[in-house]
């Protein structure tokens, strides 16, 4: 397939160039990624092209006797674009939470959905980890091995404090366990998730919970440094892309900048 799929690429750039591959240049290179993105390729389609250019002309640098420089640069490669990460609705949530009756299940779903716990954080959760003192917060483990304390929500609480009063006696610390009386794993836990949207007929992942969560938080005002903090982002970037979802926060930061703009030039 990839044989296939690099031999297209150099029949169309080289048709479209006209020219022998000693005589092209980076201008050539230019003229043809503005020629894909006319006819609507995606930058997907177009890098491929391009790395496909680039390996052919470091074969013939290899297999020739003079040298040839490689028209295509790195700056011809184009950024990938990031989807926004979908959230859950509204409707997708009621009915998954009309099925979401194990006091446990509950109690994991509502830290991602209230506390933005990504999985492995939850799966990595030790009873020490959590604080019910006034006010109520949790210590996660997030990515690289990295803590930060977050506040856990009144439904969360409520939730945790729940399944705690019921949760097996056992050895192990994990405050979510197995019918095994083992720490659940992240798969675990999105095989547990998994069965209750096919019982109850929507489709959400783990990490929806999270986004969503992001995208709430972004609608209710919260500053993107703030939510950084709580989603233990490193790149402040990450976090960014929560105000997009949140079109209310886009609507309430443009109304108070052009209300500045306006004033400047009254």
């Amino acid at each position: 397939s990839t044989s296939t799929h690099y031999t297209s690429d150099l029949v169309l750039f080289f048709s479209f160039a006209s020219k022998p591959s000693a005589e092209i240049t980076a201008k050539e290179v230019d003229d043809y990624i503005a020629h894909c993105q006319a006819k609507g390729h995606a930058e997907t389609t177009i890098n491929r092209r391009l790395t496909a250019i680039n390996t052919f002309y470091y074969f013939l640098d290899m297999t020739e006797d003079y040298p040839l420089v490689c028209p295509v640069h790195k700056r011809h490669f184009l950024p990938k674009v990031r989807p926004l990460p979908r959230d859950a609705r509204n409707d997708e949530l009621g009915c998954l939470f009309s099925g979401l009756h194990k006091l446990r299940d509950r109690a994991m779903v509502l830290l991602m959905l209230e506390c933005g716990l990504r999985v492995g954080e939850v799966h990595n959760l030790s009873l020490e980890n959590i604080s019910m003192e006034n006010p109520p917060r949790l210590t996660a483990r997030g990515k690289g091995d990295k803590l930060r304390k977050v506040p856990l929500s009144p439904l969360a609480q409520n939730a945790l404090q729940g399944w705690l009063s019921h949760r097996p006696i056992t050895t192990d610390r994990a405050v979510f366990i197995s019918h095994r009386k083992k720490r659940l794993s992240v798969s675990g836990i999105q095989s547990i998730l998994r069965e209750m949207c096919r019982k109850t007929g929507v489709d959400i992942t783990c990490h929806q919970f999270r986004h969503t969560f992001g995208r709430r938080m972004a609608e209710a005002g919260m500053s993107v440094t703030t939510l950084q903090a709580l989603l233990g982002h490193e790149n402040l970037r990450t976090t960014q892309v929560y105000v997009h979802l949140s079109d209310p926060y886009l609507q309430a930061e443009y109304d108070c900048a052009i209300e500045k703009v306006l004033e400047l030039l009254a």
